[in-house]
């Protein structure tokens, strides 16, 4: 799962996400989580299957409000679940207008949010998924489906890109960077080589010598230039798998 969180308020960002990795780690899940501090920015980024909900900030600050943003986001997806949060309960009644899901009040409470995630996983009927262009055995150009929780690494090739997923390698016709703009930017794909991005869930050790060693025993490389920042990132990202896993997870 990916969530994105669209708060203008640190505060309110923390409280909403340390929230819902309590409760994600609660029900044994873990899902990625992309902050975004204004409809804008998310906006720049957000695309039909682009992540699995929006917690989207009503009274978010100079800009685009929630509001307006909610009626973008429905522009190009007509079912994505979109959960508003405000201090504002007066603001419920517009909501209804963009089909919102829920309406949390900050702050956001524990007990609310279990609430909302509990319907949430009812409405998400489908894993997370990417749509890459393939070629069929009549060499006819098509779409295929991918699970992002599924692949393990991707890398260019000529004439499109190689995806390594558990379940095979994919052929796509795509460039690297249009495949790269659908990947959620939280922190679990890092781009460590030009035309090479890897799933950090699927990596084991990242060593000195810029040699990344996956759980399935292979083994691929960064660029030299990239050896520091890569391990930073891969540090970074079991910092976060540990945080949202808690004590006695």
């Amino acid at each position: 799962m990916h969530f994105a969180i669209v708060e203008d308020l640190k505060t309110d960002q923390e409280n909403l996400a340390g929230h819902l990795r309590e409760d994600l780690a609660a029900h044994g899940e873990t899902a990625d989580l992309s902050i975004y501090s204004s409809g804008e920015a998310f906006l720049k980024e957000f695309r039909r299957g682009f992540c699995s909900a929006v917690f989207l900030d009503i009274m978010l600050g100079d800009g685009m409000t929630g509001i307006d943003t909610a009626w973008k986001i429905r522009e190009l997806d007509e079912d994505i679940p979109i959960i508003f949060t405000t201090t504002e309960s007066g603001f419920a009644l517009e909501s209804y207008g963009v089909h919102a899901m829920d309406f949390l009040v900050k702050p956001v409470q524990a007990k609310a949010l279990g609430w909302c995630m509990q319907r949430l996983r009812s409405v998400l009927a489908a894993p997370v998924t990417l749509s890459v262009r393939t070629v069929d055995e009549d060499g006819q150009t098509c779409n295929r489906l991918v699970l992002l929780d599924h692949i393990i690494y991707t890398e260019s090739i000529r004439n499109g890109l190689l995806i390594h997923t558990t379940d095979g390698d994919v052929k796509t016709r795509q460039s690297y960077m249009e495949f790269v703009q659908q990947i959620p930017k939280s922190g679990r794909f890092f781009e460590c080589s030009r035309g090479l991005a890897v799933n950090f869930s699927f990596v084991s050790e990242v060593l000195d010598s810029g040699e990344i060693r996956l759980n399935n025993d292979q083994k691929i490389f960064c660029s030299r230039r990239k050896i520091k920042e890569t391990r930073n990132a891969f540090h970074n990202y079991q910092f976060m798998v540990l945080r949202n896993e808690g004590p006695g997870c």
